[in-house]
């Protein structure tokens, strides 16, 4: 159970951190997969329709939201006794989560599960259709991850029970910020996962590769930060009554930082590595394959707004406080430390993008 909101079960994460199917799926779920795919993009498309997101817009959202629950209940397995698996880090046992080593049986009830909680608040939730959009196509980029192309037949150690529901959570704003969590860390993760891809089809020659993997993890980073921004659906008020005490002590032991989340970690490890494989400007990328040097622009822009988006919500929320972890003493706002590694980002990405920031730290 999770620490905030005990009646959500405990979810559970990849070990390795995959996200990604290895084997096809049997038969019922793969059909159900696809039907819900195919639903998301549909919404994906009212969302965006240049003549308006209306009655037909809400129409996918209820359809695609009735698909991804049929899609959870059909792959639903019998749940992980995580009695024995510990959290591996403070954060993981506020949110219920976990890690274990799983099949892909259990991956697909997982992730499915969590995607289909989230869509189902996102239905409710007050959020910009553009952010919609992202994290509706990052669902669906989600979901074609979990059946392999080229993946062998389904050989799996569990079995579907198919028929029985998974936990359907409350709507309340601290029960939001939980489901839509779990979403961001497996985003997070498939993230890492398809930036470390490009990496390596960057180092190996293999431009297409490459390319094809930054296509779609800018897909996951777009998404993960929709997904931050409708976790953050709620009023300052609200937040500072409902969700901020239950990160900090007496609620926990110790007071909660993002910094110490394993999946973005992971993600950010991805980024790092990307910019050390790939140093050219991006006049020198773009002069031999600008399709290519658009790509990494693209991810790296995405990247900066996320922080940047990261920023404005933490000024609707927190205001002109410290962060929960920052002391009495501490000379910077939750905001200031915010801005501070927003500007650390992009002196680093600025030779990299087609209109880098000039910004540059000073040292004092």
């Amino acid at each position: 159970m999770s620490a905030a909101c005990p009646d959500i079960p405990i979810v559970v994460l990849p070990e390795n951190n995959m996200v990604r199917g290895r084997t096809r799926p049997a038969a019922p779920v793969a059909a159900a997969l696809t039907a819900a795919t195919d639903a998301l993009m549909r919404l994906h498309g009212e969302l965006l329709n240049p003549a308006g997101a209306g009655d037909a817009a809400r129409k996918a959202m209820d359809a695609a939201v009735e698909e991804n629950d049929r899609l959870a209940v059909e792959a639903m397995v019998v749940p992980m006794d995580a009695a024995a698996l510990k959290p591996i880090v403070p954060n993981h046992e506020y949110f219920g989560v976990r890690t274990a080593p799983v099949d892909d049986a259990r991956l697909v009830s997982e992730v499915t599960t969590i995607i289909a909680r989230s869509l189902r608040d996102l239905r409710n939730a007050r959020l910009d259709l553009n952010d919609q959009a992202y994290e509706v196509h990052a669902m669906a980029k989600i979901l074609e991850g979990l059946v392999p192309s080229d993946g062998a037949a389904a050989q799996w150690d569990e079995a579907p029970v198919g028929g029985e529901a998974p936990y359907v959570p409350g709507d309340d704003e601290l029960t939001r910020w939980v489901i839509t969590h779990h979403f961001y860390f497996v985003l997070n993760l498939a993230a890492a996962d398809a930036v470390s891809r490009a990496t390596a089809g960057l180092a190996d020659g293999d431009r297409d590769a490459a390319f094809d993997a930054l296509q779609e993890s800018i897909a996951y980073v777009r998404g993960f930060t929709a997904a931050m921004i409708h976790s953050g659906d709620m009023s300052a008020p609200c937040y500072d009554a409902k969700v901020r005490p239950t990160m900090q002590p007496p609620a926990v032991p110790v007071a909660l930082t993002g910094r110490t989340q394993p999946e973005h970690k992971a993600f950010r490890k991805a980024m790092r590595n990307l910019v050390k494989a790939s140093p050219q400007t991006f006049a020198e990328m773009a002069a031999t394959d600008p399709e290519l040097a658009l790509a990494r622009d693209a991810l790296l822009e995405a990247d900066l707004q996320d922080i940047e988006r990261h920023i404005s919500v933490t000024a609707a929320l927190v205001g002109d406080d410290r962060s929960i972890v920052q002391g009495e003493a501490s000379a910077e706002s939750a905001i200031g430390v915010l801005r501070t590694m927003r500007h650390s980002r992009a002196e680093l990405y600025r030779d990299l993008m087609r209109f880098g920031d000039p910004v540059a730290l000073i040292e004092t």
